[in-house]
C-alpha cells in the first residue's frame, strides 16, 4: 500500500497520464491539493478536484482549499468537507499571501478543528517571485501548533536539515511529509533518511508526497526512491508510505 500524501492537478496535461505514473510506481491512492492565489482560482479548482476524484474514486482523495482570512472562508470550507467529500484542507501562505498566524484564518483553523480534518501547509522555499517566502517558515506553524493544540498539521516539504523534526516532534499532531526536500538532499546526503528519523524521534511523524501532477509524473519515483534508500525497517517505511497518512485521512474507520 503506498498513499502520496501531497499531489496537485493544474487544468493542464492529460490526466490519464497522472493515473499511468500511479500505476508505474504502484502508487494506490493520491491525495489532490488546490492551488490558487484567489477565490475564484481555488473555487476552480476545488470544483475541477471534485470532478477528478468522482472519476477516480477509488484512486484520488481530495483536499479543500480556501483563502483563509475571507468572512465565509469558514462555511466554504464545511461546504467542501461535507458536500464534496473531502478529507482535509491544504493552505499555501506564500502563494495565498497570509501568514499562518494571522489572527483572521482562526475560524478557518477552528473549523477544521470541529471537522476533525488534517491542515497541510506549504512550509520552506518558493520560487514564484510574488510569493511571500517568510510566510512559509515553518517556525510560524510551531507558533500555530502552540495556539491550537487540538489541530492536525501536516509542514510540507519537511526539511530535515531545519527546525521542522524538532517541531513536529515536540507537538503530538504537528507532522512532516516528505515531498521533493528529502529526495533532493538525499541526492548529495544518502543517510539523511536515518538522520530524518532520529531527529524526528520515531517513524510516526513523516508521510510519504510527492508534489506530482500530470505534467510532473517523474516525481512520484523520485521521492519514492528516497524512501527505499532508507536503511530503515520494513514497518518504519510502511508508516511513512501509507498507514500514517490512512490514520490521518481516518480510512481506518
Amino acid at each position: 500500500m503506498i498513499i502520496d500524501f501531497h499531489t496537485h492537478a493544474p487544468e493542464r496535461g492529460e490526466f490519464s497520464d497522472f493515473i499511468k505514473g500511479m500505476d508505474e510506481n504502484l502508487i494506490d491512492v493520491a491525495v489532490l491539493c488546490p492551488l490558487g492565489s484567489s477565490v475564484v482560482e481555488i473555487s476552480r479548482s476545488n470544483d475541477y478536484i471534485h470532478s477528478l476524484v468522482k472519476t477516480y474514486p477509488d484512486r484520488l482523495i481530495g483536499f479543500a482549499s480556501v483563502m483563509p482570512r475571507e468572512k465565509d472562508a469558514a462555511a466554504v470550507l464545511e461546504h467542501y468537507i461535507k458536500d464534496y467529500g473531502f478529507k482535509g484542507l491544504k493552505l499555501h501562505p506564500p502563494i495565498q499571501n497570509f501568514s499562518p498566524t494571522d489572527p483572521l484564518i482562526a475560524p478557518v483553523i477552528e473549523k477544521a478543528i470541529e471537522l476533525d480534518i488534517p491542515v497541510l501547509f506549504h512550509t520552506g522555499p518558493i520560487y514564484l517571485q510574488s510569493a511571500m517566502t517568510s510566510y512559509g517558515s515553518p517556525l510560524l506553524i510551531d507558533e500555530l501548533a502552540i495556539r491550537y493544540p487540538e489541530a492536525t498539521f501536516v509542514m510540507a516539504h519537511g526539511d530535515p536539515l531545519g527546525c521542522d523534526p524538532a517541531i513536529a516532534s515536540k507537538h503530538p499532531n504537528v507532522y512532516c511529509d516528505t515531498t521533493l526536500r528529502l529526495a533532493d538532499l538525499t541526492r548529495i546526503m544518502p543517510n539523511i533518511g536515518e538522520f530524518y528519523l532520529e531527529q524526528l524521534r520515531g517513524d510516526e511523524k513523516l508521510i510519504f508526497g510527492t508534489d506530482s501532477n500530470p505534467t510532473r509524473t517523474w516525481r512520484f519515483k523520485y521521492n519514492l526512491d528516497a524512501i527505499e534508500k532508507m536503511a530503515a525497517p520494513q514497518e518504519s517505511k510502511e508508516k511513512i508510505l501509507w498507514k500514517t497518512a490512512a490514520k490521518l485521512l481516518k480510512l481506518n474507520n
